[in-house]
């Protein structure tokens, strides 16, 4: 076990003795909001699911996590096409989606705390 690991354990060990000695504490959090967001589903051909699980491993991210990417990016495209919001702050929404999908990927997954 490396040493973050030793140490993240021993942080977990001390919080959950703090909580369990304090069970009516009050607790400071809040919950994140709903995603405004729905499931839509895609069929695509066996090899093709292959090339997208290849190319979203080769870009650290999951495959569903690029299909939107990419399903974002055409839909915004098609948006300036038909005279919509300016190249410059539709690109600026899409990288900001983009990175806030990451962001989000990052901190459900942990990757820093997994033993290496």
């Amino acid at each position: 076990m490396t040493s973050s690991n030793r140490l993240l354990r021993e942080k977990i060990a001390a919080e959950a003795e703090q909580a369990e000695a304090t069970p009516d504490a009050e607790l400071n959090y809040r919950r994140r909001q709903p995603r405004q967001s729905s499931v839509y589903g895609l069929r695509l051909p066996d090899e093709r699911i292959e090339q997208l699980r290849q190319l979203a491993k080769a870009r650290g991210i999951e495959p569903s996590a690029l299909v939107r990417q990419w399903v974002i990016e055409h839909l915004d495209d098609s948006e300036q096409a038909l005279g919509g919001p300016e190249r410059r702050a539709a690109e600026w929404e899409r990288d900001l989606r983009s990175t806030t999908d990451h962001l989000r990927q990052l901190l459900d997954e942990r990757p820093w705390t997994k033993a290496g």
